[in-house]
């Protein structure tokens, strides 16, 4: 007995003092963000296509109506339902095991802050098509479509239930026009390019490692155009995510990129004047 509880309080040392070094890895990353970042609120951004990026999507004083995304998150994460989520992603087990919806909904990447600048962002460039990748419980997906009511998007999960409950929040908050698919995202995003070469919005969130992000990259080159901007969430959510970051970044074929601390934000279009920025949000 005494051995097992030595061996449960080593286990809980090791857990707590992991958590402490990802906390203060974070705040050493943020701290080092907010000092290497410029071009706040578009300061010294001299292309007028990207300084109106910077000015009416990223740090647009204009009001928006939020409420939809934020309603349906608000709920989920009263909700008491369970669900048999299946354990896909970077830390991914491939198991199916039972989740609490709430607890899905509190840990969802898209809401607040970054899903207010997904809204900003697509009604900026008022896209024609969307395409996401990792529709989770449809937050993200919301934020999307409340400002482009004439677009087609499509969102791929790899969960039938997370899906499920996202299709709901699409019924409730009467977002028509959203085609959802459940499937492994490399198995349909090439065959969506290929029948929406009209494209111009991608939103790449879900299975955060390096090989996955540069496969999902390197099958929207195939498919890029003029208009297309891609957005990858979580670039900085583990050394592999930052290096593809760099790599995606750095490609011919991406002319300018705009760096978060979060998200990358990538432009296909040759008329723009090549550079990378970084800015703080």
């Amino acid at each position: 007995m005494k051995k097992n509880n030595h061996y449960c309080k080593n286990k809980c040392f090791l857990y707590l003092c992991n958590q402490n070094k990802t906390i203060i890895l974070n705040f050493l990353f943020a701290i080092k963000h907010f000092f290497c970042a410029g071009y706040y609120k578009g300061h010294r951004v001299h292309s007028p296509n990207i300084y109106n990026f910077f000015e009416k999507a990223i740090f647009s004083k204009k009001q928006f109506d939020y409420s939809a995304a934020e309603n349906a998150n608000n709920a989920l994460k009263k909700s008491k339902q369970k669900i048999q989520s299946l354990s896909i992603g970077a830390k991914g087990t491939g198991k199916i095991t039972e989740k609490k919806v709430s607890d899905i909904a509190k840990k969802s990447s898209s809401c607040g802050r970054y899903g207010r600048l997904l809204q900003r962002i697509s009604a900026f460039l008022q896209p024609s098509t969307i395409v996401e990748l990792g529709t989770s419980l449809g937050i993200g997906t919301i934020y999307l479509a409340s400002e482009c009511e004439s677009a087609k998007i499509i969102t791929v999960e790899g969960c039938s239930e997370t899906l499920k409950i996202a299709k709901q929040n699409f019924i409730k908050f009467n977002k028509q026009n959203i085609e959802t698919i459940n499937a492994n995202f490399n198995d349909v995003l090439e065959p969506i390019l290929k029948q929406n070469t009209n494209t111009s919005l991608i939103f790449v969130d879900g299975n955060h490692t390096y090989d996955d992000t540069i496969s999902y990259f390197s099958t929207i080159c195939k498919y890029a155009n003029d208009n297309l901007v891609v957005i990858f969430d979580d670039i900085n959510w583990s050394k592999g995510m930052t290096k593809a970051w760099r790599k995606i970044q750095n490609t011919s074929q991406v002319v300018v990129s705009v760096e978060t601390a979060r998200m990358g934000i990538i432009f296909f279009n040759k008329a723009l004047t090549k550079k990378n920025y970084c800015t703080r949000y």
